[in-house]
């Protein structure tokens, strides 16, 4: 593992798993009823313009990330790639099944079926683990380090949501947030 390798664009780079990310999403959109793209489309509104710088640049790496793996060539470092691999696509079966558990679920209803019993952030916490094993596959620790600074970072955008959640759909939300841990696993 190395901290950033050289960039060049090849086949061999793992650009093929920004476009699995990109595909899959619009994928989504175009299979799932419309108000699914206007609320995943939708950005919160923070509290506080400090939340929202850190949100706009935790947004901004994110695309950054998207963008920089396309010119990172895959490495075959065994134990990095097979947890990297790993990684992935348990973040990208959860991250596939968030999505889908959101575009069902009725706009007027909190989503709290499939996924959503066991993290309310779903989407944004299986993208991180998704990444971190793109940062293993890749032997980047850039990649790694950004994903876990990541963690930090989307932190006011959960309590923009969730404040978001509450004024929509009020007590039931709340019941929800009781239950339902923010994190995976971990309650608050």
């Amino acid at each position: 593992m190395e901290l950033l390798p050289n960039l060049a664009f090849t086949l061999q780079n793992a650009f093929w798993f920004s476009l699995l990310y990109g595909l899959t999403n619009l994928v989504i959109m175009k299979v799932f009823p419309t108000h699914y793209k206007k609320r995943v489309l939708a950005t919160p509104r923070f509290g506080k313009k400090t939340d929202q710088i850190i949100g706009s640049f935790n947004f901004i790496i994110f695309q950054g990330l998207i963008l920089i793996v396309c010119f990172m060539p895959v490495k075959y470092v065994r134990v990095a790639f097979e947890a990297g691999t790993t990684f992935f696509i348990l973040g990208y079966i959860a991250y596939v099944m968030s999505l889908i558990n959101y575009a069902k679920t009725n706009p007027d209803k909190p989503v709290t079926k499939g996924i959503y019993r066991y993290s309310r952030n779903p989407q944004q916490l299986s993208t991180i683990v998704m990444w971190v094993g793109i940062g293993f596959i890749t032997a980047c620790w850039l990649i790694v380090f950004l994903c876990l600074f990541q963690l930090i970072l989307v932190f006011p955008t959960f309590i923009a949501q969730e404040k978001f959640c509450i004024e929509k759909y009020g007590d039931e939300y709340k019941r929800y947030m009781q239950k339902a841990p923010r994190y995976f696993l971990i309650k608050k």
